[in-house]
């Protein structure tokens, strides 16, 4: 080759190495990069194919990813079908060895050499029949190979072995290259999306700071519960609920025609953390799936909480998917003033329960009669003891009668609100009791509603629906009458106790007799009167059957139905003939007869009262 030619020859290499380097630099894609390398290998070494394999991502083969010249039904069935296995059983390849080795693989005839058999269709297809495969050695690592074809079979000699290597070289520089700024554009492009996503963060805790401070400014200037909910519904644009662990609604709003229907908030708020969803991004906020009268219902709550105790959850419509981040951070961020607001409301019940337990319990033991001071402290606190009122009483078993659970205190605030004058509301010995106000023409039953709420207060904390009584008595029109309306409160419930009636509130015109004779202050006389009758067997049940007097109160309450009382006893029907026929005997009595029967009924109905005043009067002592 002439100097001229060796000059034109070095000037073709050094443009094609320079389009290639100017290729890398406008940052074309790796795909365009290996065909432009593969192009210029054809081109400056007159090959009619070439080829450019890279290993796959788990280097397990080579794959054809750049070319020039070759069918793609060729590289897809060379990929595909036939790819150049890097390790494993396999006869071994050109590619694969010079990728392993390093250094260039010839085939100077496909058709004749047995490592090319599995790709001789392929190569016939094609239309090659010589080839080599040349290293992409880069300072670290063989990136893949630079294969080349020849249609003529051709050997491939050291000068142009030399030259490919050269060109390799390039090319692996260029590829190297190719690769950092794709990696470097691939991190500015994460870096541009943190701080972007940093920016949104700061902007979403600037906003959501605004929220709190708006809903904490709500809360210090007694905006009250309705404020803060009312704030949070608008900010949400979505109704709104606040309901206490024991299911009282202390707000409930619709929006935008959606309403959350206070029966299924109720119902949600009852569900154990077991039956509630919670989403892993979601931080406080839970998803609750309720029953509703459509099917289910999915709403979503957050805890209100003091001290690390849930006192109440704020919810709201639809799923935490739907809320937007800032919505999810408005919801969190209402539970501090909202218990700040529910802590102040706290203190100000249970403030006001002292204030009122205190001026009842005055009365109720009878030191009110002739304290002008307590009844006008009554009259500060919006309480009318010139009123006639009724006594509502509910047993109630606390270790510190004192200092009654605040739950308590805020139903009977429920149940107060709105009402003028108001009811005077407190415990006194072992009873949570209401001196509820009547009006001119209200009669005592037209409360037993009341009564119903006030029994079912202690009986939902203390799982004891099965024994929970409340009884009613007045109108009291005098302030000394309160004692002695309070004692026949009290004997009612223990009589109704003693007779195992079910739950409910009794006035005393249900108890018949016996409501009359509880509110005698004395029964003594009562007493002597159920000796007479039944002193005989009393003393005979002392002495040898004590099983009489249950079987006659049994036999009385059942009408003398002999099979109802032997069920109720749990014994034979004729030990029930038996005891009625000894028992008639020791009383001279046949309780076949109407007056005879009579009066074994009223005796054992006044001895129940008896009974029911001497435990009152153990419970005082």
């Amino acid at each position: 080759m002439g100097p001229e030619r060796m000059a034109q020859h070095l000037q073709e290499w050094l443009q094609a190495l320079a389009h290639i380097g100017s290729a890398v630099n406008r940052g074309v894609s790796l795909g365009e990069l290996l065909d432009l390398i593969a192009k210029t290998a054809c081109k400056l070494m007159s090959y009619d194919f070439c080829a450019i394999t890279i290993p796959d991502a788990a280097s397990q083969v080579l794959l054809i990813e750049g070319s020039y010249g070759l069918a793609a039904d060729y590289i897809r069935e060379i990929n595909e079908r036939h790819p150049l296995r890097l390790h494993g059983v396999h006869t071994p390849t050109s590619s694969s060895q010079a990728f392993a080795m390093g250094v260039p693989i010839q085939i100077e005839h496909i058709g004749s050499n047995p490592a090319a058999l599995e790709w001789r269709s392929a190569a016939r297809d094609q239309g090659y029949s010589s080839m080599i495969s040349v290293p992409l050695n880069s300072a670290d690592e063989t990136l893949g190979t630079l294969n080349c074809y020849t249609r003529p079979t051709h050997h491939f000699t050291k000068e142009e072995e030399a030259r490919l290597l050269m060109l390799a070289d390039q090319a692996a520089v260029a590829i190297t290259t190719s690769r950092f700024r794709s990696e470097q554009t691939t991190r500015i492009t994460v870096l541009n999306q943190l701080n972007e996503s940093l920016e949104e963060q700061h902007e979403l805790l600037r906003q959501a700071d605004a929220i709190h401070e708006r809903l904490t400014a709500l809360t210090l200037e007694g905006g009250g519960v309705s404020a803060l909910g009312g704030a949070l519904a608008e900010i949400l644009d979505r109704p709104v609920a606040v309901c206490e662990t024991n299911g009282t609604i202390l707000y409930n709003t619709d929006r935008n025609g959606v309403s959350l229907p206070t029966a299924l908030v109720a119902n949600a708020t009852g569900f154990p953390p077991a039956d509630v969803i919670s989403s892993g991004t979601a931080g406080l906020l839970a998803e609750v799936h309720v029953p509703d009268t459509t099917g289910t219902r999915t709403v979503v709550r957050v805890p209100v909480t003091i001290k690390e105790k849930v006192i109440a959850w704020i919810w709201t419509s639809g799923k935490i998917s739907e809320l937007r981040p800032l919505d999810r951070q408005a919801m969190e961020r209402a539970a501090a003033p909202l218990a700040l607001e529910l802590l102040r409301i706290r203190t100000a019940t249970q403030a006001g329960w002292r204030d009122t337990g205190e001026i009842l319990s005055a009365l109720l033991s009878g030191k009110g009669h002739a304290s002008t001071a307590l009844l006008a402290e009554a009259a500060r606190l919006g309480h009318d003891l010139s009123l006639p009122h009724a006594v509502i009483a509910a047993r109630f078993e606390s270790p510190n009668e004192g200092a009654l659970p605040y739950w308590l205190a805020a139903t009977f605030t429920r149940l107060a609100r709105q009402l003028s004058p108001r009811p005077l509301l407190g415990s006194h010995q072992g009873n949570v009791v209401a001196l509820w106000p009547l009006g001119p023409t209200m009669r005592i039953d037209e409360v037993r509603g009341i009564g119903d709420e006030v029994r079912r207060i202690p009986s939902e904390r203390a799982q004891r629906t099965d024994r929970t009584h409340a009884a009613i008595t007045g109108p009291v029109t005098s302030i000394a009458d309160y004692p002695s309306a309070f004692a026949t409160a009290r004997g009612a419930i223990d009589l109704a106790g003693l007779r195992e009636s079910p739950p409910g509130t009794l006035v005393l015109s249900d108890l018949g007799l016996a409501g009359l004779l509880l509110q005698l202050p004395d029964v003594s006389a009562l007493s002597h009167y159920v000796d007479d009758v039944l002193g005989p067997l009393r003393a005979n049940g002392l002495a040898q059957d004590p099983t009489l007097l249950p079987t006659l109160s049994a036999f009385i309450h059942n009408n003398l139905d002999v099979s109802k009382t032997a069920e109720q006893l749990h014994i034979q029907e004729d030990l029930v003939v038996e005891a009625r026929r000894r028992i008639e005997d020791l009383l001279a009595l046949n309780l076949s007869r109407v007056s005879d029967l009579t009066r074994i009924s009223t005796a054992l109905e006044v001895d129940d009262v008896v009974e029911a005043k001497q435990r009152q009067s153990n419970t005082d002592l």
